[in-house]
């Protein structure tokens, strides 16, 4: 039977970098100036009230910090209500990270998809060597994640 999913209230360090973004820009930053990461971490901020977009000058779409948003900001990134939600596959491919970076090949198919997302979320890290070969680590925020998840289910 599978456990619950862990409930995260601290905002993914992707989510923290977009914050801070925003929040540095006086009137928002537009969403053609956003990578493929800062628009999932948009997503999932504007799921959860922090974030939202704006229909400026030209049909410009800007993204905007709104009041829920800031507040987090100024608790230390942290929410009243969950910002994600860790699942034992997630668990499990952070554990999979752990014990050493990883060859795109060496990922089991059926964890492919979660290293992507765990990516996303500033939790695993690709990079690139000399050869052209991709490897996936985890990341200090990814370590953080693992050992709370691991304090929680023992």
């Amino acid at each position: 039977m599978p456990s619950k999913p862990i409930l995260i209230h601290k905002l993914t360090p992707a989510q923290i970098a977009l914050v801070d973004r925003l929040t540095a820009s006086e009137n928002g930053v537009t969403m053609d100036a956003l990578e493929y990461r800062e628009i999932v971490a948009y997503q999932e901020l504007q799921r959860l009230g922090m974030a939202d977009m704006q229909i400026g000058k030209r049909r410009k779409v800007t993204i905007v910090l709104t009041d829920l948003g800031a507040q987090v900001r100024a608790s230390g990134y942290v929410s009243r209500n969950p910002v994600v939600r860790l699942t034992e596959p997630q668990i499990a491919a952070l554990r999979f990270l752990a014990g050493e970076r990883r060859h795109y090949r060496d990922i089991p198919a059926h964890m492919i998809d979660v290293c992507r997302r765990m990516s996303l979320r500033g939790w695993a890290a690709w990079e690139e060597d000399v050869v052209g070969q991709f490897w996936i680590r985890i990341t200090m925020d990814g370590w953080n994640i693992l050992k709370l998840a691991d304090a929680t289910l023992n």
